[in-house]
């Protein structure tokens, strides 16, 4: 997982997700306004995410791995 983390937090990745967002913002203006909504949200979030440099994934699998070692801490 730690492989996929650093590959997301490359430039080329981050450029991709830059792109990839914009370029969903820019298609959903052609769409009826319930999904250009939908489609322009979720393109600005992965634009975002890009620009920012944030991992989704990063705060999933940091969270999944906190809850785990308190509760082997609990359990001893």
């Amino acid at each position: 997982m730690q492989t996929f983390i650093k590959l997301m937090h490359s430039v080329p990745s981050r450029l991709v997700r830059v792109f990839g967002g914009l370029w969903l913002v820019i298609y959903a203006a052609d769409l009826p306004p319930g999904s250009a909504f939908l489609l322009a949200g979720l393109g600005t979030a992965i634009a975002v995410t890009g620009i920012a440099d944030i991992c989704p994934m990063e705060f999933l699998v940091s969270a999944t791995r906190r809850r785990s070692a308190r509760s082997e801490e609990r359990a001893a």
